[in-house]
């Protein structure tokens, strides 16, 4: 039904638009044969298609929420993110402590102006943060006419430009003393002395920073109430059966709102000794930035192209020990090439010879895009590359049909995207040793806690770091007669 009813009321707009235009028309008959259009028919149009974006951008309680406005906030929780992890760098805190500045915090331990302003400076806001006076509440005379000057960062898709209201909430929480006289946060931000990243017993990515939270819990961007982390589901107000959330780890997605209280007390708690599967309540899991989608589209045109070499040769493409003659040849990455759109590349190799051979080795600057995912990688050097070895399916230079895939696509690894420093000269037959007691070892420094995977049924997951050695093992070889027992994000190019 909210798609009917959306459209209805599109239609409505445009009847609406028609009319109103229908009336100017004879009035404007004359401007519009001297000039050729209508100034107020360029309003109009100009109206309309911020009405259509508002329709977009804007909440609807209980309803699922649309992809362009989970877009919009993940963009500017990106940037939060980033600010609170460069405060936390700078100060070893995610906010400024009582014992560094005691002048910065009221007598019930809560800081007397908001963490959003806290994090101006790290936000390019250096101008307006100055103007604050730190040890004043948010509301005294110096700082509230400053509430007027909200950063967009701040500011929710459909809430209005004019207005110095947020919806990027906070939980606040407390410092519990437990067993052993330790003292342990219900939330990632207690009063009092904030978090440090040793407090998140249960992982970054498993704790709650920010959310966006209901209009009707909206607040001025400079106060420094939070939301009742005691009763996280009834504070998150009138939303749409979607919550935006960036985790303390930076990452984001939608989650769904009506999951068990305890679940919310879990994800908000970060030392409560709980790991939800996050995959059963999440909606939204990844929003893509226009880098992500090419990245993405470059994944899922190679996944296309093993499937198209082994569509014509009954079989995958070789990977490394590719040898004759004991003579190294090229790499499944260049006899891809024609499923590429790059056919006039492929014919420039002497296939006959080493990938260093003199006339090979000049077409190592001819990278083509695909195979391009990191800057800090050399020129001509790529991370995309298969597991290979025995019990993979590209074991020691022989490939597999479709047949020998026992496991089924769906639980096998096709190729990842290993970390820079491991990166192969890209017709290089060499790709990644297969260790089945440490898997993970092979990719290299992996800079983020996890790795992509581009599973042999065409679908791209995220596979964290810690996955355990014998479940990421399972996912590599082909006819182990194991099934994944782990549950992998998947990228969704929204």
């Amino acid at each position: 039904m909210p798609v009917i009813r959306d459209t209805v009321v599109i239609l409505n707009l445009i009847l609406l638009i028609s009319i109103t235009a229908g009336c100017q028309k004879g009035q404007t008959a004359d401007l519009e044969t001297q000039q050729g259009t209508s100034p107020d028919a360029d309003k109009f149009a100009a109206a309309f298609e911020a009405k259509l974006s508002d329709l977009l951008l804007a909440i609807k309680p209980d309803e699922p929420m649309k992809a362009e406005r989970f877009q919009a906030v993940k963009e500017r929780f990106k940037k939060i993110g980033l600010a609170f992890h460069d405060f936390k760098d700078k100060n070893q805190y995610y906010l400024p402590t009582p014992e560094s500045h005691p002048e910065y915090y009221d007598e019930n331990g809560r800081l007397k102006v908001s963490w959003r302003v806290h994090l101006l400076p790290f936000l390019g806001q250096n101008k307006l943060y100055e103007q604050f006076k730190l040890d004043e509440d948010w509301d005294s005379p110096h700082n509230a006419p400053l509430a007027e000057n909200m950063p967009d960062v701040f500011r929710s898709p459909d809430t209005p430009a004019d207005s110095n209201k947020t919806r990027f909430r906070i939980f606040e929480g407390k410092w519990n003393r437990e067993l052993g006289n330790t003292l342990s946060p219900t939330t990632m931000f207690p009063r009092g002395t904030p978090t440090q990243n040793k407090h998140f017993l249960d992982g970054t990515n498993n704790t709650v920073m920010v959310v966006e939270a209901g209009p009707d819990q909206a607040v001025e961007w400079t106060s420094p109430t939070g939301l009742n982390g005691f009763y996280p589901l009834e504070e998150l107000g009138h939303t749409s059966a979607s919550i935006p959330v960036l985790r303390a780890d930076g990452s984001i997605m939608a989650v769904r709102k009506m999951i068990d209280k305890n679940v919310w007390k879990n994800i908000i708690g970060p030392q409560d000794n709980t790991r939800p599967n996050w995959r059963e309540f999440t909606e939204i899991e990844s929003m893509l930035t226009s880098e992500e989608l090419r990245q993405f589209n470059h994944l899922k045109q190679i996944a296309l192209a093993f499937h198209a070499y082994r569509k014509k040769y009954g079989k995958f493409p070789l990977a490394d020990e590719h040898l004759t003659d004991n003579k190294p040849l090229l790499s499944w990455r260049v006899h891809l090439l024609p499923y590429v759109d790059q056919t006039d590349l492929y014919n420039e190799f002497h296939l006959d010879e080493s990938w260093d051979s003199p006339h090979n080795k000049t077409l190592l600057k001819k990278i083509p895009d695909i195979y391009q995912f990191d800057s800090q990688a050399e020129l001509g050097n790529t991370q995309a590359m298969t597991f290979s070895g025995k019990r993979t399916p590209f074991d020691l230079g022989s490939g597999s049909t479709g047949r020998d895939i026992t496991d089924g696509f769906i639980n096998t690894i096709q190729f990842v995207v290993a970390a820079p420093d491991t990166a192969v000269p890209w017709t290089k037959p060499v790709d990644l040793p297969f260790d089945p007691e440490n898997p993970v070892k092979a990719l290299g420094n992996l800079s983020s806690p996890e790795f992509i995977a581009v599973i042999m049924d065409g679908s791209i997951r995220y596979v964290p770091q810690n996955i355990p050695a014998e479940e990421l093992s399972h996912l590599i070889q082909h006819k182990d007669g194991n099934v994944i027992n782990v549950r992998l994000r998947r990228i969704i190019p929204y």
